[in-house]
Protein backbone atom coordinates (compact mmCIF):
# COMPACT_ATOMS: atom_id res chain seq x y z
CA UNK A 1 0.00 0.00 0.00
CA UNK A 2 1.40 3.40 -1.00
CA UNK A 3 0.17 6.91 -0.25
CA UNK A 4 0.26 9.26 -3.25
CA UNK A 5 1.61 12.79 -3.43
CA UNK A 6 -1.88 14.00 -4.23
CA UNK A 7 -3.20 12.58 -0.97
CA UNK A 8 -0.40 14.20 1.01
CA UNK A 9 -0.91 17.59 -0.55
CA UNK A 10 -4.67 17.80 -0.02
CA UNK A 11 -5.08 16.20 3.41
CA UNK A 12 -6.21 18.43 6.22
CA UNK A 13 -3.43 19.39 8.66
CA UNK A 14 -5.48 18.23 11.64
CA UNK A 15 -7.45 15.20 10.39
CA UNK A 16 -6.98 12.42 7.88
CA UNK A 17 -9.33 9.71 6.67
CA UNK A 18 -7.82 6.86 4.66
CA UNK A 19 -9.97 5.21 2.03
CA UNK A 20 -8.14 2.23 0.57
CA UNK A 21 -10.24 2.44 -2.60
CA UNK A 22 -9.47 6.07 -3.33
CA UNK A 23 -5.75 6.15 -2.53
CA UNK A 24 -3.78 6.51 -5.78
CA UNK A 25 -0.80 4.30 -6.47
CA UNK A 26 0.25 6.23 -9.59
CA UNK A 27 3.09 8.69 -8.96
CA UNK A 28 3.20 7.50 -5.34
CA UNK A 29 5.87 8.35 -2.82
CA UNK A 30 8.21 5.50 -1.90
CA UNK A 31 7.71 5.55 1.86
CA UNK A 32 9.81 2.44 2.28
CA UNK A 33 12.82 4.50 1.16
CA UNK A 34 11.72 7.31 3.46
CA UNK A 35 11.47 4.95 6.40
CA UNK A 36 14.86 3.45 5.61
CA UNK A 37 16.29 6.98 5.61
CA UNK A 38 14.73 7.62 9.01
CA UNK A 39 16.09 4.34 10.35
CA UNK A 40 19.56 5.25 9.15
CA UNK A 41 19.33 8.49 11.12
CA UNK A 42 18.11 6.83 14.31
CA UNK A 43 19.75 3.41 14.30
CA UNK A 44 22.00 4.18 17.27
CA UNK A 45 19.43 6.04 19.31
CA UNK A 46 16.55 4.56 21.30
CA UNK A 47 13.44 6.50 20.17
CA UNK A 48 10.80 7.80 22.56
CA UNK A 49 7.96 5.87 20.95
CA UNK A 50 5.55 6.34 23.86
CA UNK A 51 5.55 10.14 23.55
CA UNK A 52 4.90 9.93 19.81
CA UNK A 53 2.01 7.52 20.19
CA UNK A 54 0.41 9.66 22.89
CA UNK A 55 0.53 12.69 20.57
CA UNK A 56 -0.95 10.70 17.68
CA UNK A 57 -3.75 9.27 19.83
CA UNK A 58 -4.55 12.71 21.24
CA UNK A 59 -4.89 14.13 17.69
CA UNK A 60 -2.30 16.85 18.24
CA UNK A 61 -0.07 15.56 15.44
CA UNK A 62 -1.10 15.52 11.77
CA UNK A 63 -0.36 12.24 10.01
CA UNK A 64 0.26 14.19 6.82
CA UNK A 65 2.93 16.23 8.61
CA UNK A 66 4.60 13.04 9.83
CA UNK A 67 4.69 11.53 6.35
CA UNK A 68 5.99 14.75 4.85
CA UNK A 69 8.75 14.80 7.48
CA UNK A 70 9.86 11.37 6.29
CA UNK A 71 9.99 12.58 2.69
CA UNK A 72 12.03 15.64 3.70
CA UNK A 73 14.42 13.33 5.58
CA UNK A 74 14.71 11.10 2.51
CA UNK A 75 15.54 13.96 0.10
CA UNK A 76 17.45 16.07 2.67
CA UNK A 77 16.07 19.16 1.03
CA UNK A 78 12.75 21.00 1.42
CA UNK A 79 12.55 22.03 -2.24
CA UNK A 80 13.14 18.52 -3.63
CA UNK A 81 10.73 17.08 -1.07
CA UNK A 82 8.00 19.55 -2.04
CA UNK A 83 8.50 18.72 -5.73
CA UNK A 84 8.17 15.02 -4.98
CA UNK A 85 5.08 15.64 -2.88
CA UNK A 86 3.51 17.90 -5.52
CA UNK A 87 2.87 20.75 -3.08
CA UNK A 88 4.53 24.11 -2.52
CA UNK A 89 7.73 24.37 -0.51
CA UNK A 90 6.09 26.90 1.78
CA UNK A 91 3.31 24.41 2.55
CA UNK A 92 5.80 21.68 3.51
CA UNK A 93 7.85 24.13 5.56
CA UNK A 94 4.73 25.35 7.38
CA UNK A 95 3.63 21.82 8.22
CA UNK A 96 7.06 20.86 9.54
CA UNK A 97 7.23 24.06 11.61
CA UNK A 98 3.79 23.33 13.07
CA UNK A 99 4.89 19.79 13.87
CA UNK A 100 8.03 21.07 15.60
CA UNK A 101 5.91 23.45 17.69
CA UNK A 102 3.83 20.52 18.95
CA UNK A 103 6.73 18.23 19.83
CA UNK A 104 8.81 21.07 21.28
CA UNK A 105 12.06 20.67 19.33
CA UNK A 106 13.55 21.10 15.85
CA UNK A 107 13.60 18.05 13.57
CA UNK A 108 15.76 19.66 10.89
CA UNK A 109 18.46 22.32 11.17
CA UNK A 110 17.69 25.32 8.97
CA UNK A 111 18.51 27.71 7.41
CA UNK A 112 21.92 26.78 6.07
CA UNK A 113 23.18 23.29 5.30
CA UNK A 114 20.45 20.69 5.79
CA UNK A 115 20.83 18.22 8.65
CA UNK A 116 18.67 16.28 11.08
CA UNK A 117 18.93 17.39 14.70
CA UNK A 118 20.01 15.11 17.52
CA UNK A 119 16.44 15.05 18.86
CA UNK A 120 15.01 14.65 15.37
CA UNK A 121 16.79 11.35 14.74
CA UNK A 122 14.92 9.17 17.25
CA UNK A 123 11.71 11.04 16.42
CA UNK A 124 11.96 10.15 12.72
CA UNK A 125 12.75 6.58 13.66
CA UNK A 126 9.52 6.44 15.72
CA UNK A 127 7.55 8.07 12.90
CA UNK A 128 8.69 5.33 10.53
CA UNK A 129 7.26 2.73 12.92
CA UNK A 130 3.99 4.65 13.21
CA UNK A 131 3.56 4.79 9.44
CA UNK A 132 4.38 1.08 9.22
CA UNK A 133 1.60 0.40 11.71
CA UNK A 134 -0.91 2.36 9.62
CA UNK A 135 0.09 0.58 6.41
CA UNK A 136 -0.11 -2.78 8.17
CA UNK A 137 -3.62 -1.97 9.37
CA UNK A 138 -4.72 -0.97 5.85
CA UNK A 139 -3.29 -4.18 4.40
CA UNK A 140 -4.28 -6.51 7.24
CA UNK A 141 -6.88 -8.33 5.15
CA UNK A 142 -4.18 -9.24 2.62
CA UNK A 143 -1.39 -10.11 5.05
CA UNK A 144 -3.44 -12.26 7.41
CA UNK A 145 -5.43 -14.02 4.72
CA UNK A 146 -8.26 -16.32 5.75
CA UNK A 147 -6.32 -18.54 8.12
CA UNK A 148 -7.21 -18.13 11.79
CA UNK A 149 -4.06 -17.81 13.84
CA UNK A 150 -2.66 -16.13 16.94
CA UNK A 151 0.94 -15.24 17.75
CA UNK A 152 1.87 -15.45 21.42
CA UNK A 153 5.04 -13.97 22.90
CA UNK A 154 6.30 -15.79 25.98
CA UNK A 155 9.02 -15.25 28.56
CA UNK A 156 8.17 -18.18 30.80
CA UNK A 157 8.17 -21.89 30.12
CA UNK A 158 4.84 -22.96 28.65
CA UNK A 159 5.59 -26.62 29.40
CA UNK A 160 3.84 -26.37 32.75
CA UNK A 161 2.08 -24.06 35.17
CA UNK A 162 -0.55 -21.39 34.57
CA UNK A 163 0.56 -20.46 31.06
CA UNK A 164 0.53 -24.08 29.94
CA UNK A 165 -3.01 -24.55 31.28
CA UNK A 166 -4.18 -21.31 29.65
CA UNK A 167 -2.82 -22.14 26.19
CA UNK A 168 -4.02 -25.74 26.40
CA UNK A 169 -7.52 -24.52 27.26
CA UNK A 170 -7.43 -22.16 24.27
CA UNK A 171 -6.34 -24.92 21.86
CA UNK A 172 -9.03 -27.24 23.23
CA UNK A 173 -11.74 -24.61 22.74
CA UNK A 174 -10.45 -23.49 19.32
CA UNK A 175 -8.86 -26.48 17.57
CA UNK A 176 -8.94 -24.82 14.13
CA UNK A 177 -6.86 -21.81 15.24
CA UNK A 178 -3.12 -22.05 14.57
CA UNK A 179 -1.26 -20.97 17.72
CA UNK A 180 2.36 -19.88 17.30
CA UNK A 181 4.43 -19.06 20.39
CA UNK A 182 7.90 -17.55 20.48
CA UNK A 183 10.19 -15.53 22.70
CA UNK A 184 10.91 -11.87 22.02
CA UNK A 185 13.33 -9.06 22.82
CA UNK A 186 11.94 -6.86 25.58
CA UNK A 187 13.06 -3.61 23.94
CA UNK A 188 11.07 -4.35 20.77
CA UNK A 189 7.96 -5.83 22.40
CA UNK A 190 5.74 -2.74 22.41
CA UNK A 191 6.47 -2.09 18.75
CA UNK A 192 5.54 -5.68 17.86
CA UNK A 193 2.30 -5.40 19.83
CA UNK A 194 1.35 -2.04 18.30
CA UNK A 195 1.97 -3.42 14.79
CA UNK A 196 0.04 -6.61 15.70
CA UNK A 197 3.05 -8.73 14.79
CA UNK A 198 2.60 -10.29 18.24
CA UNK A 199 -1.03 -10.61 19.29
CA UNK A 200 -0.40 -11.02 23.01
CA UNK A 201 2.70 -11.31 25.21
CA UNK A 202 3.21 -12.78 28.66
CA UNK A 203 6.09 -11.19 30.55
CA UNK A 204 7.10 -9.96 34.02
CA UNK A 205 8.71 -6.86 32.50
CA UNK A 206 6.18 -4.10 31.81
CA UNK A 207 6.57 -0.35 31.27
CA UNK A 208 5.45 2.03 33.99
CA UNK A 209 1.85 3.22 34.20
CA UNK A 210 3.05 6.69 33.25
CA UNK A 211 4.84 5.39 30.15
CA UNK A 212 1.68 3.62 29.01
CA UNK A 213 -0.64 6.58 29.63
CA UNK A 214 -2.77 7.23 26.52
CA UNK A 215 -1.14 4.23 24.85
CA UNK A 216 -2.97 1.50 22.95
CA UNK A 217 -1.30 -1.22 25.04
CA UNK A 218 -3.45 -3.03 27.60
CA UNK A 219 -1.86 -4.71 30.64
CA UNK A 220 -3.29 -7.29 33.03
CA UNK A 221 -1.55 -9.26 35.81
CA UNK A 222 -2.27 -12.97 35.42
CA UNK A 223 -0.17 -15.23 37.59
CA UNK A 224 2.97 -15.40 39.72
CA UNK A 225 5.89 -17.81 39.86
CA UNK A 226 8.43 -18.46 42.58
CA UNK A 227 12.10 -17.80 41.91
CA UNK A 228 14.18 -20.98 42.03
CA UNK A 229 17.75 -22.11 41.36
CA UNK A 230 18.61 -24.62 38.62
CA UNK A 231 21.72 -26.71 39.21
CA UNK A 232 23.24 -30.05 38.31
CA UNK A 233 21.98 -33.05 40.26
CA UNK A 234 25.68 -33.93 40.74
CA UNK A 235 26.28 -30.57 42.42
CA UNK A 236 26.87 -30.90 46.19
CA UNK A 237 24.09 -28.34 46.71
CA UNK A 238 21.61 -30.81 45.18
CA UNK A 239 21.71 -32.79 48.44
CA UNK A 240 19.97 -29.95 50.29
CA UNK A 241 16.19 -29.68 50.43
CA UNK A 242 16.44 -25.86 50.26
CA UNK A 243 19.29 -23.47 49.60
CA UNK A 244 20.52 -20.52 51.61
CA UNK A 245 21.91 -17.41 49.97
CA UNK A 246 25.29 -18.12 51.53
CA UNK A 247 25.48 -21.41 49.62
CA UNK A 248 25.57 -19.43 46.39
CA UNK A 249 28.72 -17.54 47.34
CA UNK A 250 31.47 -17.94 44.72
CA UNK A 251 29.23 -19.72 42.22
CA UNK A 252 29.07 -18.92 38.50
CA UNK A 253 25.62 -17.76 37.36
CA UNK A 254 24.63 -18.49 33.77
CA UNK A 255 22.20 -15.99 32.26
CA UNK A 256 20.43 -16.07 28.92
CA UNK A 257 20.57 -12.82 26.98
CA UNK A 258 17.14 -13.62 25.55
CA UNK A 259 13.84 -14.23 27.25
CA UNK A 260 13.51 -13.48 30.94
CA UNK A 261 17.17 -14.16 31.78
CA UNK A 262 18.67 -10.66 31.94
CA UNK A 263 15.57 -9.18 33.60
CA UNK A 264 15.48 -11.93 36.24
CA UNK A 265 19.17 -11.48 37.05
CA UNK A 266 18.63 -7.74 37.55
CA UNK A 267 15.59 -8.55 39.71
CA UNK A 268 17.62 -10.96 41.91
CA UNK A 269 20.80 -8.87 42.15
CA UNK A 270 19.62 -6.75 45.16
CA UNK A 271 19.00 -9.96 47.13
CA UNK A 272 22.52 -11.15 46.33
CA UNK A 273 24.00 -7.81 47.36
CA UNK A 274 21.99 -7.89 50.58
CA UNK A 275 23.84 -11.11 51.46
CA UNK A 276 27.21 -9.66 50.35
CA UNK A 277 27.38 -11.85 47.27
CA UNK A 278 29.06 -10.38 44.21
CA UNK A 279 27.77 -12.61 41.41
CA UNK A 280 30.08 -14.02 38.75
CA UNK A 281 27.77 -13.78 35.76
CA UNK A 282 28.32 -15.34 32.34
CA UNK A 283 25.84 -14.34 29.63
CA UNK A 284 24.99 -16.70 26.79
CA UNK A 285 22.92 -16.21 23.63
CA UNK A 286 21.32 -19.66 23.77
CA UNK A 287 17.93 -21.27 24.24
CA UNK A 288 16.50 -22.30 27.61
CA UNK A 289 17.28 -26.00 27.17
CA UNK A 290 20.86 -25.31 26.08
CA UNK A 291 21.45 -23.04 29.07
CA UNK A 292 20.22 -25.73 31.46
CA UNK A 293 22.44 -28.27 29.74
CA UNK A 294 25.38 -25.87 30.23
CA UNK A 295 24.50 -25.67 33.92
CA UNK A 296 25.04 -29.43 34.11
CA UNK A 297 28.25 -29.43 32.05
CA UNK A 298 29.85 -26.45 33.81
CA UNK A 299 28.55 -27.17 37.33
CA UNK A 300 27.18 -23.64 37.35
CA UNK A 301 23.82 -22.37 38.60
CA UNK A 302 21.03 -20.35 37.01
CA UNK A 303 18.08 -18.47 38.44
CA UNK A 304 14.74 -19.46 37.01
CA UNK A 305 11.08 -19.76 38.01
CA UNK A 306 9.17 -22.85 39.06
CA UNK A 307 7.52 -23.31 35.64
CA UNK A 308 10.94 -24.53 34.48
CA UNK A 309 10.47 -27.65 36.62
CA UNK A 310 8.19 -28.93 33.84
CA UNK A 311 11.09 -28.80 31.34
CA UNK A 312 12.76 -32.20 31.14
CA UNK A 313 16.51 -31.64 30.92
CA UNK A 314 18.62 -34.63 32.06
CA UNK A 315 20.84 -33.91 35.05
CA UNK A 316 18.99 -30.75 36.18
CA UNK A 317 17.32 -30.25 39.52
CA UNK A 318 15.37 -27.25 40.79
CA UNK A 319 15.90 -25.96 44.33
CA UNK A 320 14.12 -23.18 46.21
CA UNK A 321 15.61 -20.63 48.59
CA UNK A 322 14.96 -20.64 52.32
CA UNK A 323 12.79 -17.93 53.81
CA UNK A 324 9.93 -15.98 52.28
CA UNK A 325 9.48 -16.99 48.65
CA UNK A 326 10.53 -14.44 46.05
CA UNK A 327 7.75 -14.29 43.51
CA UNK A 328 7.59 -12.79 40.03
CA UNK A 329 4.29 -11.54 38.62
CA UNK A 330 3.62 -12.23 34.95
CA UNK A 331 1.44 -9.86 32.92
CA UNK A 332 -0.48 -10.14 29.68
CA UNK A 333 0.08 -7.28 27.19
CA UNK A 334 -1.89 -6.69 24.01
CA UNK A 335 -3.07 -3.84 21.79
CA UNK A 336 -6.65 -2.70 22.14
CA UNK A 337 -6.51 -1.92 18.41
CA UNK A 338 -5.83 -5.57 17.60
CA UNK A 339 -9.07 -7.02 16.20
CA UNK A 340 -7.88 -10.58 15.67
CA UNK A 341 -10.87 -12.78 16.65
CA UNK A 342 -8.50 -15.43 18.01
CA UNK A 343 -6.99 -12.87 20.39
CA UNK A 344 -10.40 -11.90 21.71
CA UNK A 345 -11.22 -15.58 22.26
CA UNK A 346 -8.05 -15.95 24.34
CA UNK A 347 -8.89 -12.79 26.28
CA UNK A 348 -12.31 -14.25 27.08
CA UNK A 349 -10.66 -17.34 28.57
CA UNK A 350 -8.38 -15.05 30.60
CA UNK A 351 -11.37 -13.11 31.93
CA UNK A 352 -13.08 -16.20 33.32
CA UNK A 353 -9.84 -17.46 34.87
CA UNK A 354 -9.69 -16.89 38.61
CA UNK A 355 -7.40 -13.95 39.36
CA UNK A 356 -4.41 -14.96 41.53
CA UNK A 357 -3.65 -13.30 44.85
CA UNK A 358 -0.57 -11.08 44.41
CA UNK A 359 -0.55 -9.75 47.97
CA UNK A 360 2.49 -11.89 48.83
CA UNK A 361 4.52 -10.72 45.87
CA UNK A 362 8.06 -9.67 46.85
Amino acid sequence: MQFSSKDLGKSSPSTQRFDTKSVEVKNSINFEESRNSARSYGRDIEPDRDSLYRLIVSGRISLTSLMQALVVAEHRNFRRASERLGVSQSSVSARISSLEDVIGFRIFNRPGKFSVTQQGRPFLFSVSEAISLIEKALNSSQTRGNEDHITVGVQSSSAGGFLCDLLNQFVTNHPTVHLLSDEFESRSLLGHLRRCEIDIAFTPEVPSVRALAHDIIQVRPLWSETVAVALSDHDPLAQHHELTWEMLFGRVFLVRTDGIGSWLMAFIRPYLEKHNIVPRVEYAHVGRDTLLADVVRLRAVAFTTDATSAVNVPGICIKYLQGQPITVVFYALWSRHNHNPALHSLLQIMRVTEKPDFSATT
